[in-house]
């Protein structure tokens, strides 16, 4: 079956017009704020954009988002400017966007629509286009009905079905083929996927997190020297790379007293109103990070608004089950913030690491505190929980080095190292009693 959503090869620049609405109690700032990362976003799916505007509403108008007057104006713009694209930052339903195409004569989509884009032009690997084609077709099942606008002129009564109602159903039954066959792709993947999780249990994992286009590619390269994308663009990478770190010397810490390497992994950006369609498929490429015991978040000081993305990822990587993770903030970019800007972060963030990744600048700084975090003091413990919890045994032997086990009546005992790190991760381990030894 024909994807709905693939990616065309367009023969011409798309002319594209950008609208905000700034609801009561939002500033007129934030919206065009808003708009402003919106705009990198169509420039990065290959449009020009030409103009914007913002409106401010008490509330949204049902049949076409903005009001009957500014739906004039903004024909008026499209009609003199030439424009043939125009893309509002939030989701519209499929009647408004039908509705308003119908006015405009010409083609409306959403911010959902323009990330799905994106997300399709720049997906690499087997499970991001299927992760993608996903995320498609689940937007597009409630939008389908729009494709077959001939089935207002149907007037088929009880006992009569028209061809486009006919349509209609064979389009929603193959979409709901392909959606049940795409997850289970996908669940094969995500079985290939824990193994490898599992074989390299022994290795330590730190996962490089952050806003969309905060450097964290670049990051990665100055960490490990691999020749991974780095592009000003948002989205540049929606692949999960991963790669190994070592250290000042080449073994993690200078000192080759251990044989355990770091492997990096840089994931997809986060960004405001990620979408809920790429929010659940892309579930599986969040997981990575799940096996992380470090996280790098990777934050853009430079941006106006680095502290309200700084948010947005936090509260993303919360809705992880990996408890207990230690976070280092990198602040990235400092060559491009005033002087005086920067002594003031870093005062009121004394534990963020300050580095320029494009200039190398306070890398040398960052690799010290991951080495440390990594290769500080062990701690050797005895970890007390339920003989028959298979899983929460398997998940603390990852955790410990030289790990010994012996069973009591219907307890399990193990006993190892561990860096001290890591004491908070094993300690909220749930149904696990945790004791020092000497």
């Amino acid at each position: 079956m024909k994807r709905a959503f693939e990616v065309i090869t367009r023969a011409r620049v798309e002319r594209a017009y950008l609208v905000g609405v700034a609801l009561r109690g939002a500033s007129a700032e934030a919206a065009h704020e808003h708009l402003d990362e919106l705009e990198q976003l169509a420039v990065t799916a290959g449009a020009e954009v030409v103009g914007r505007t913002v409106q401010g509403r008490g509330r949204i108008d049902a049949t076409t988002y903005i009001g009957v007057g500014k739906v004039d104006e903004l024909k008026q713009i499209c009609d003199e400017w030439a424009v043939n694209l125009v893309v509002f930052d939030d989701d519209l339903s499929p009647a408004q966007a039908k509705n308003l195409e119908k006015i405009l004569n010409v083609r409306v989509i959403d911010r959902t629509e323009l990330i799905l884009d994106i997300f399709a032009r720049h997906a690499k690997s087997t499970q991001s286009k299927i992760q993608v084609e996903l995320a498609q077709l689940e937007y597009s099942l409630p939008r389908l009905k729009s494709f077959w606008q001939h089935l207002e002129r149907q007037a088929g009564g009880i006992g009569t079905r028209g061809p486009g109602e006919t349509q209609l159903e064979v389009d929603r039954r193959k979409i709901y083929q392909r959606i049940g066959n795409l997850k289970r792709q996908l669940k094969k993947i995500d079985l290939r996927r824990e193994m490898l999780r599992r074989a390299r249990g022994e290795r330590h994992i730190a996962a490089l997190i952050g806003y969309t286009n905060a450097g964290k590619s670049t990051v990665m390269r100055r960490l490990t020297g691999a020749q991974v994308v780095v592009r000003d663009q948002l989205f540049a990478t929606i692949d999960t790379t991963t790669r190994r770190m070592n250290g000042h010397n080449g073994n993690g810490n200078g000192n080759g007293n251990h044989d355990h390497d770091v492997l990096l992994i840089d994931t997809v950006g986060f960004i405001r109103k990620l979408p809920d369609h790429l929010r659940t498929s892309f579930k599986a490429t969040l997981g990575d990070t799940a096996t992380a015991e470090l996280y790098l978040h990777v934050v853009d000081i430079s941006h106006p608004a680095w502290e309200e993305q700084m948010e947005i990822a936090d509260t993303t990587v919360a809705s992880i089950d990996n408890p207990g993770v230690e976070t280092i903030y990198v602040f990235n970019k400092v060559d491009q913030v005033p002087a005086e800007v920067l002594e003031g972060l870093q005062v009121r963030f004394p534990d963020a690491v300050f580095v320029s990744a494009a200039s190398g600048e306070g890398m040398d700084a960052l690799r010290e505190r991951i080495d440390q975090f990594f290769y500080g003091r062990n701690v050797r413990v005895e970890v007390t929980l339920p003989a028959g919890d298979g899983k929460t045994i398997s998940l603390v032997r990852r955790l410990l080095h030289d790990a010994h086990n012996d069973y009591l009546n219907d307890l399990c005992v193990l006993s190892g190292t561990i860096e001290s790190k890591l004491m908070s991760r094993l300690e909220a381990i749930p149904g696990t009693r945790v004791r020092y030894l000497m």
